[in-house]
C-alpha cells in the first residue's frame, strides 16, 4: 500500500475507480514507464510484485504513416509524447447501444486518429486505430466545420476519401464489398485478393448521394470492378489497422 501511495505521490495515474489499499492488481502510468502492481498467491504465500517496464518511444522522423502511430500502447504514451493539448479522452460510438472509451490525437483536423484500446479503464493495451474524415466520436459530434481529408496515408498507399478506382489500382485485382443490406455495408470483404491484405486492414467505404441507388441495396457482396464502371462516387469512407497487421 505505501508503494502505491508513493507511485500517486509521484504523479503515475491510475483507475481511481478502484481502492488502492485492496489486494488486488492495478496499473499505474507516467509517460512512458508502466508499472503493475500485482497481487498473486504462489502455494499458501501471498505475493506483492511491482513490474516496472519503460517503452522506448519512436523518433518523430519515424512517424510517417499511419501504422507507426501502432508504436503506442497507451493514452499516457500518447500525452507525453505528442503533448497534452494534442490528445483528449473521448468516447467512440461502435453502434448506437454499443461505445468505449478512447483517445484521440489531433481531433477535428487533417491528421485526426482515434485510438480504441482494450483496457478502457486504463486506455491501454492499444485494440485498433481508426483513420477517417468523419469520426464517430463525442467530441466530433459537436463539430461543424469542414475538414480537409484526413492525411495520414498507409505505406502501401491507401488513405480517406480516396476513390474506388484508385483503391482497385492500387490492389491490382478485382475485391468485393458488401451491399447496405448487410450487417457490414460497404466492408471491403476480408480477403486478400491482390496487392492489400483486407484482411489485417480493414477498409468501409461510402458513396456520395447515392442513398436512393439500388445498386447497393443488397446484403451480397459487390464487385468493386463493375461499380467502377457504373461511375458512381464511391470512395474509401475509413480505415481500421490493428497491432496484427504491424
Amino acid at each position: 500500500k505505501e508503494g502505491r501511495r508513493q507511485l500517486i505521490k509521484a504523479g503515475f495515474v491510475y483507475d481511481n475507480k478502484k481502492d488502492t489499499s485492496k489486494p488486488t492488481s492495478m496499473l499505474f502510468q507516467k509517460k512512458n514507464i508502466t508499472i503493475e502492481a500485482i497481487c498473486g498467491t504462489e502455494g499458501d504465500t501471498t505475493e506483492y510484485t511491482f513490474l516496472l517496464q519503460k517503452k522506448e518511444l519512436p523518433h518523430p522522423s519515424t512517424i510517417q504513416h499511419a501504422e507507426d502511430l501502432m508504436s503506442f500502447n497507451s493514452h499516457e504514451q500518447l500525452v507525453s509524447y505528442f503533448g497534452q493539448k494534442n490528445v483528449r479522452k473521448d468516447i467512440y460510438y461502435f453502434s448506437e447501444k454499443e461505445i468505449k472509451k478512447c483517445s484521440v490525437l489531433f481531433g477535428n483536423t487533417s491528421r485526426q486518429a482515434v485510438f480504441v484500446w482494450e483496457d478502457e479503464d486504463n486506455l491501454y493495451n492499444l485494440s485498433f486505430i481508426l483513420i477517417s474524415n468523419i469520426m464517430p466520436t463525442a467530441s466530433a459530434e459537436k463539430f461543424d466545420k469542414i475538414l480537409l481529408n484526413n492525411q495520414w496515408e498507409l505505406k502501401n498507399g491507401i488513405r480517406a476519401g480516396m476513390s474506388l478506382i484508385d483503391l482497385l489500382k492500387l490492389n491490382g485485382k478485382d475485391f468485393e464489398f458488401y451491399g447496405n443490406q448487410s450487417e457490414l455495408a460497404f466492408m471491403v470483404k476480408p480477403e486478400s485478393s491482390g496487392k492489400i491484405d483486407f484482411k489485417k486492414t480493414t477498409i468501409t467505404l461510402s458513396c456520395s448521394n447515392c442513398n436512393n441507388n439500388n445498386l447497393f441495396s443488397t446484403s451480397a457482396p459487390l464487385n468493386a470492378l463493375a461499380i467502377v464502371g457504373e461511375n458512381l462516387p464511391v470512395y474509401v469512407y475509413n480505415i481500421i489497422i490493428s497491432p496484427e497487421a504491424k
